[in-house]
């Protein structure tokens, strides 16, 4: 490893671990990030095959990656799913139960890592979207000699110039624009493929179908919307509710909840808490987990994230794989390029202000299920290369 990854590497360590003990010291902060519990434990006891995602759709997508685990590995080991975000570590607690184990993620400084490392006795680690953190790259690579390092449903811009990528044995980007950005990055020495984005992997091993939900009672669910994102909101919820239509505000956060509830009140419009779903009122959803339900019932989708040009588009293919004609706003960070692609195939429809919230297209049922077809087939073929790469772990 040269000078220069090795300073760097020191660098960040320091870095990284004097902030996290800053944290600790104010009570707020300690309480929402767990920032002790994340520098101290307790870790649980392995071994186990690492999981490790962000935010609650790639936490999400490990859970459903985890069920795939053991239904097709006929040895599968323990498994264990981590994310640094408290409120997803209580989402998967109960969703993940007889699956998976869960923990709050470690901090990504050396003595941490040591003491996770030693309990948990990690046979791999499995990387969400772009969790390329550099303790957990060195730490892996570190304790074996085998590459143990795996990137699936890779969206990937940047990252940190002195990451160790000597343990990673594969690689499984959404596009070729982050292929391509990859390969570059870790100078060629990972084995990638081009395989699309594994929030896709349930619905491709269960055949792949996408049907139109039958006698929709809700007209347009607000899916993952931010408090940012509030001044779109209220002009499209006020459009929806003026035209007599049902619609359904899904918070991406849910402590912003009474927030979104006062805005809308605040305007003059009705509100009312899912499951109760009224024409001219917006219904209101309280808690994670409910989006399947929800779409399944839904004519149409506008997804969050995407009316703030800093924040990034959330998971629109969980409306289009259930067949709810489905919308995003004139942001797309972290998909621009695969939301230009779909937009250009009718596939996603797009408006560039809430202000053509009404005249928004409906794209056909047809045309998304061709789509997903070729999204499909790659998600399948770098799974079985996931399979393959863990099979070599043990």
């Amino acid at each position: 490893m040269g000078l220069g990854i090795r300073f760097g590497k020191t660098v960040w360590n320091v870095a990284a671990g004097s902030v996290a003990r800053a944290a600790c010291l104010l009570p707020g902060v300690d309480q929402e990030y767990r920032i002790e519990e994340r520098l101290s434990g307790p870790w649980p006891v392995g071994p186990y095959l690492w999981l490790h995602g962000a935010s609650l759709g790639e936490c999400r997508m490990l859970l459903n990656l985890a069920c795939a685990l053991r239904e097709d590995l006929a040895d599968c080991p323990k498994i264990l799913i981590t994310s640094q975000k408290a409120e997803v570590v209580s989402y998967l607690n109960e969703a993940c139960a007889g699956i998976a184990d869960v923990s709050i993620a470690p901090a990504d400084i050396p003595s941490t890592l040591d003491s996770f490392v030693k309990a948990v006795q990690p046979l791999g680690l499995v990387l969400a979207e772009n969790e390329l953190w550099p303790g957990y790259l060195s730490t892996l690579s570190r304790i074996s000699t085998r590459k143990n390092i795996a990137l699936v449903s890779g969206r990937y811009r940047r990252s940190l110039p002195f990451l160790d990528f000597s343990g990673m044995g594969i690689a499984c980007l959404q596009t070729a624009a982050d292929l391509g950005r990859f390969s570059y990055a870790s100078k060629g020495a990972v084995p990638c493929t081009m395989g699309g984005d594994w929030k896709l992997l349930n619905w491709a091993r269960d055949g792949g179908l996408v049907c139109a939900p039958e006698n929709p009672v809700v007209d347009v669910v607000f899916l993952s919307f931010h408090l940012e994102e509030s001044e779109a909101l209220l002009r499209m919820a006020k459009d929806s509710v003026d035209k007599g239509e049902a619609p359904v505000l899904m918070p991406r956060r849910l402590a912003e909840l009474n927030q979104f509830r006062r805005l809308l009140l605040d305007a003059g419009l009705p509100v009312v808490d899912y499951p109760v779903v009224r024409k001219g009122c917006v219904s209101l959803v309280s808690r994670f987990g409910l989006s399947r339900e929800i779409l399944l019932k839904s004519r149409s989708a506008v997804v969050g994230g995407a009316f703030v040009r800093t924040l990034g588009v959330h998971d629109f293919w969980e409306p289009l794989r259930m067949g709810v004609a489905t919308c995003v706003g004139p942001y797309a960070k972290g998909h621009e390029n695969i939301v230009a692609k779909l937009v250009s195939a009718h596939v996603l429809a797009q408006i560039h202000s809430p202000v053509d919230f009404l005249r928004r297209r409906f794209p056909s049922v047809d045309t998304v299920r061709l789509s997903l077809a070729q999204e499909k087939k790659k998600v399948l073929d770098s799974y079985f290369l996931l399979l393959n790469f863990i099979k070599g772990l043990k």
